[in-house]
């Protein structure tokens, strides 16, 4: 005998609830989670001007990871003898060494396997530039536009400079730099036992009663200046302006010592102006600016681990 089976309702309807629960779409559970490496963003090149020292940068303004990870950083500095820096947790501490430009390369990497982001600033320091033009009345005056270059290679018309060792030898000795860049004078000292000697000889003996000797001056630094000549026992440090005659001592002649004057470190022009009647005795002379047939600058004790260094401009004599 034949017989039919059929499904029952209940069943059936179970059957098909089980078999859509087996087919449910999925698409709307959270999608996985991929960690993302850090950004950076903002890290603009720099512009800054001379004197600046240093200049500090924190990372945290620039650099973020969407999931709050520590981040590492790793540096590189193009030109040491731009700048140079040094890395403190996250801030990041620029140093001036000179004019000129230094790519800075910021690398940062949240430890996770190619995750390291890099982003490259320029950091700029502006040159820096003379004192302004003096515009008063001057006898005679320096100021040292459109001059560049070693002064031993590219000498000054009638300002002669000579680097000597102290016993006299007048052989060029190496005493440091003496540059002409834009429009004033670099002067920096830094050689042991030997001294920076200067004369600018004008035309004969010229009357300059009631004038006064001047000159601008910036970035000025130095060990302790101690009053004393290089020829005293212990050799002095120290620097001088001074006058004679033309005859080099037949009248008289003055000197005025930078450690009489306390200059101070300045990245702004600093001027000095100094009656030549206040001028100390040169050589037991007696100090007579009726007859002035030299004047000149003469540098001596600075040493490698204590530079004398400094920036001149309108240098001369002035009503």
């Amino acid at each position: 005998m034949k017989c039919k089976k059929y499904l029952s309702l209940p069943v059936f309807l179970l059957s098909f609830v089980l078999i859509m629960l087996g087919c449910s779409d999925d698409s709307n559970d959270p999608p996985p989670v991929i960690n993302q490496p850090p950004v950076i963003s903002g890290l603009d090149d720099i512009t800054l001007t001379p004197g600046f020292e240093t200049h500090e940068l924190d990372f945290v303004n620039y650099v973020t990871d969407q999931e709050g990870e520590i981040i590492t950083y790793e540096l590189t500095n193009s030109d040491e003898s731009v700048i140079t820096i040094s890395l403190n947790s996250t801030v990041l501490t620029i140093t001036e060494v000179g004019p000129g430009d230094s790519d800075i390369t910021v690398i940062a990497t949240d430890g996770h396997e190619d995750h390291e982001v890099s982003e490259t600033f320029t950091v700029t320091v502006e040159p820096i530039t003379g004192a302004a033009d003096y515009t008063g009345t001057a006898a005679i005056m320096v100021d040292f536009n459109g001059l560049e270059g070693n002064v031993f290679d590219n000498p000054i018309d009638g300002w002669l400079f000579e680097g000597n060792t102290a016993d006299g030898e007048y052989n060029g000795a190496d005493i440091g730099s003496i540059l002409l860049e834009n429009d004033h004078l670099s002067l920096t000292h830094n050689a042991e036992v030997t001294y920076i000697w200067s004369e600018m000889e004008l035309d004969g003996n010229q009357d300059y009663t009631g004038k006064k000797f001047r000159f601008d001056y910036s970035f000025f630094t130095a060990p302790n200046l101690t009053g004393t000549h290089w020829e005293d026992d212990p050799p002095g440090v120290d620097i001088q302006i001074y006058f004679v005659d033309a005859e080099w001592g037949d009248i008289g002649g003055g000197q005025y010592r930078f450690s009489d004057m306390n200059l101070t470190y300045s990245a702004d022009w600093q001027a000095v102006e100094i009656p030549l009647s206040e001028f100390e005795s040169l050589w037991d002379l007696p100090v007579d600016p009726s007859a002035v047939g030299v004047i000149g600058l003469e540098v001596w004790g600075g040493t490698a681990s204590a530079p004398i260094s400094f920036r001149l401009d309108n240098f001369g004599i002035v009503d």
